[in-house]
């Protein structure tokens, strides 16, 4: 593929995605999605981490 159709099909691809993301609305988040999400939250302590590269000093 030549230099000049890659950088046309990568403009086009970022139009439209720009042109999506304005036409389209963002969805309000529901209580049944905050249900789901508080689910899938740890049972434990809060704000501990078992890798060391996350956790607090």
């Amino acid at each position: 593929m030549r230099l000049g159709t890659c950088l046309l099909l990568a403009l086009g691809c970022g139009v439209s995605g720009l042109g999506l993301r304005l036409a389209l609305p963002v969805t309000a988040v529901d209580a049944s999605f905050r249900e789901v999400i508080r689910l899938y939250q740890p049972q434990g302590a809060a704000g501990s981490s078992n890798t060391p590269e996350t956790s607090s000093p």
